[in-house]
């Protein structure tokens, strides 16, 4: 009995999530499978970091503070896609200016704007220019700042360059990877909705049959 509760209670979690993040949108479903990706990782970043050079990267726990904003992307996707992936740009570019300012630019941290900037090449459409525009702004900004307030870097940051660079190929990859499926599913449903109309115009015509 106690099973069949839980499993009531989990399927009505999957259902209140499913109701709150649904959208059409190929490109918001991209960034949300993104924005997921980093939330659930960020966790054990620091972790990481700390094995790297001990003490001082815990200091990295800093980025613990932007879980939330990428676990709301697929919430406010749902509401807005174009402001869904705005925040997942918003969100990538100060997560890596807040590491920034707390290891310093020598940890190369600061490779992960490459995604960051990715987001707003690929995931926004032709038509979405100005959103595309303010996109590019966060992490453009953010490079800024970081280079104007980060302090003197931390013990050992050269160690992790690699570690850096490696991550932000690894996400630039994989963020093509769903950019481009998306990519494809846009246009697979523009054409359905091109050839639906078409279908739909040619039935409201007459039937001209030859009567002779």
């Amino acid at each position: 009995m106690v099973e069949k509760e839980q499993a009531a209670t989990q399927s009505g979690l999957v259902q209140f999530w499913r109701r709150q993040t649904a959208t059409t949108d190929p490109m918001q479903q991209a960034a949300n499978g993104v924005a997921l990706f980093v939330g659930s990782g960020q966790p054990f970043y620091p972790l990481g970091i700390v094995w790297a050079i001990g003490e001082p990267g815990w200091g990295t726990a800093v980025s613990w503070a932007t879980t939330p904003a990428f676990l709301a992307v697929p919430f406010l996707g749902h509401a807005s896609p174009l402001l869904g992936r705005w925040l997942l740009a918003f969100a990538g570019s100060l997560v890596t200016l807040l590491v920034t300012l707390r290891l310093g630019p020598g940890s190369g941290v600061e490779a992960y704007y490459i995604p960051a900037l990715l987001v707003a090449a690929c995931l926004f459409r032709r038509g979405e220019g100005a959103a595309r525009a303010l996109a590019l702004a966060p992490p453009l900004a953010a490079f800024v700042i970081g280079r104007l307030l980060a302090g003197p870097d931390a013990p050992d940051a050269e160690r992790l360059q690699f570690i850096h660079m490696g991550g932000a190929l690894c996400l630039s990859v994989y963020l093509l990877y769903v950019a481009n499926k998306a990519r494809r599913a846009s246009a697979a449903l523009q054409a359905n909705s091109v050839w639906a109309k078409q279908q739909g115009g040619n039935s409201s015509e007459p039937f001209r049959g030859d009567h002779g």
